[in-house]
């Protein structure tokens, strides 16, 4: 009676063996989707992806105003897609302490002198207000942050001044400029050239993150580009943004079949402005 009973428990052991080395086998190959890191701390971060014994690499650092210091900014491979267990990910991170940058002295200089000594001063061109003074379109004062702020202080690099201009006295007006295919951040220095604002920033299915939202393009404007003088100096321009180079070359295409009426003010001024919408990404 002993060998047969020892021959069941070796053949219990083998299937049992086989059972786990074909589990082990299976798994070892195993992929895993990404978990969303974006908006987390490090140490968030590090919890998130224990189990999956995924490792986090900071590549770079950058400073924005309105995330928390230390925050996960972007990553690669981004969320979802999947990957084995013990796969790097690269994380780039709001920077702990922002690099500071000295103000420059904008007032008497033009709007496009002004745009100029921003850039490269590290700085961005904020919301755009006027008064009526004869020095149209030159800067009258320069605030930070709803104060006024003087030539040699010291504010984050990236940060935004805001710009009181002059306005004339006799009703001066603008044209829309053509910002189609253009970035979030060139389109904001091409309507400031021309005395506008960014209004509302919509940006499509395409755009998934911060990352993507500095890359995404311009496909639609309103008001409209239509090369007349016929807007307020101030006036705000809603634009719409996406990845989808089609979506740009489409919406070209589409516009220089549309009439261009001379009549097509939109009725917005400065004083009806409000605060820069962003719908989905700070910037």
């Amino acid at each position: 009676m002993k060998h047969p009973v020892l021959g069941v428990l070796l053949l219990v052991a083998l299937i049992v063996g086989s059972f786990l080395f074909l589990n082990l086998f299976t798994r070892h190959g195993a992929e895993y989707p990404v978990p969303n890191l974006v908006g987390e701390s490090l140490e968030d971060a590090e919890g998130l992806v224990k189990n999956l014994r995924l490792r986090l690499e900071v590549s770079d650092s950058t400073y924005i105003i309105t995330k928390r210091p230390g925050e996960i900014l972007d990553q690669q491979p981004r969320a979802g897609e999947m990957v084995k267990k013990g796969r790097r990910i690269i994380l780039s991170i709001n920077a702990l302490s922002p690099q500071l940058v000295v103000v420059p002295n904008l007032v008497g200089e033009t709007i496009r002198q002004a745009l100029i000594v921003l850039e490269q001063a590290g700085l961005a061109v904020g919301r755009l207000s006027f008064t009526p003074d004869i020095a149209i379109n030159n800067v009258l004062a320069q605030n930070f942050n709803g104060l006024p702020i003087a030539p040699g202080d010291s504010i984050p690099k990236g940060s935004s001044l805001d710009l009181v201009l002059g306005n004339g006295f006799s009703g001066a007006v603008t044209a829309m400029p053509e910002i189609l295919g253009f970035t979030l951040a060139e389109a904001r220095n091409a309507l400031a050239a021309v005395s506008m604002n960014v209004g509302r920033v919509t940006f499509d299915e395409t755009v998934k993150d911060l990352s993507d939202s500095l890359t995404a393009k311009v496909y639609s404007t309103s008001p409209r580009y239509t090369g007349h003088d016929n807007l307020p100096l101030g006036a705000r321009a809603d634009l719409w943004l996406t990845l989808n180079a089609s979506r740009i070359a489409a919406s070209a295409i589409t516009r220089q079949d549309e009439p261009r009426p001379a009549d097509e003010a939109r009725d917005t001024s400065p004083e009806e402005e409000e605060e820069n919408e962003d719908l989905e990404f700070d910037q």
